[in-house]
């Protein structure tokens, strides 16, 4: 089964029908509701639980979504950060990242950069929080870089620009949640609204709560 579809979801669904609608709406608000996993419908809050594999196929889709990469820094393809070779894990309230990192540093001076190159296994790690449609990966920081070298090259980096590794990097849930309800229910659903009401970073998971309403003509 695809990570996508393993999501272990409770929702609230309001279900719309027109006049000129028959069975095939209810046949689509039908599979929307197996979808969801309707277990109480006068719930307030509805729960999305991610697991290792549904985080793992999250952030490489939206991360690393360059052709297996994620580019920390990219001054036009002439100085560059990137990693690959992603592998995700939860601990604490963390959820930690091993990748593969590889960088030209130095000075653009027109289309080159005038740096070294330096490739190390790293391990990064960030938090996670809300905003109204996204989770972002907050606090992200360097726990590890193998090769020395390459350590030293990016704390050097780090002190001269703080920004060569970002901060903060975010992942739409809308997008999963649209893209689960199509799948299941047919291109007639729709996300009315969406709203991530709280997240809980678990040593199994990640607890997302939130509302929702969905509508099938």
């Amino acid at each position: 089964m695809h990570p996508r579809t393993a999501l272990a979801v409770n929702a609230r669904l309001n279900t719309r029908r027109s006049p000129r609608a028959g069975a095939t709406g209810y046949r689509a608000a039908a599979a929307l509701l197996a979808m969801i996993g309707l277990a109480h419908p006068a719930a307030a809050a509805s729960l999305l639980s991610l697991g290792p594999r549904a985080l793992q196929t999250l952030v490489t889709e939206q991360l690393f979504n360059r052709t297996g990469r994620w580019y920390l820094t990219d001054d036009d393809g002439a100085c560059f950060t990137y990693l690959d070779s992603p592998h995700t894990r939860l601990v604490g309230d963390r959820l930690v990242l091993n990748a593969h990192l590889s960088s030209r540093l130095g000075q653009r001076i027109g289309n080159n950069c005038a740096g070294a190159n330096f490739s190390s296994n790293v391990i990064l790690s960030g938090k996670l929080r809300a905003t109204d449609r996204q989770l972002v990966l907050d606090d992200i920081r360097i726990d590890r870089v193998d090769d020395e070298s390459t350590r030293n090259a990016l704390n050097l980096a780090l002190q001269l620009d703080p920004q060569t590794v970002p901060r903060a990097a975010s992942i739409d849930i809308l997008e999963l949640v649209r893209q689960q309800a199509v799948a299941t229910g047919g291109s007639a659903a729709r996300v009315d609204q969406f709203h991530i009401l709280n997240v809980a970073t678990r040593s199994e998971a990640v607890v997302i709560q939130f509302e929702v309403a969905l509508s099938a003509p």
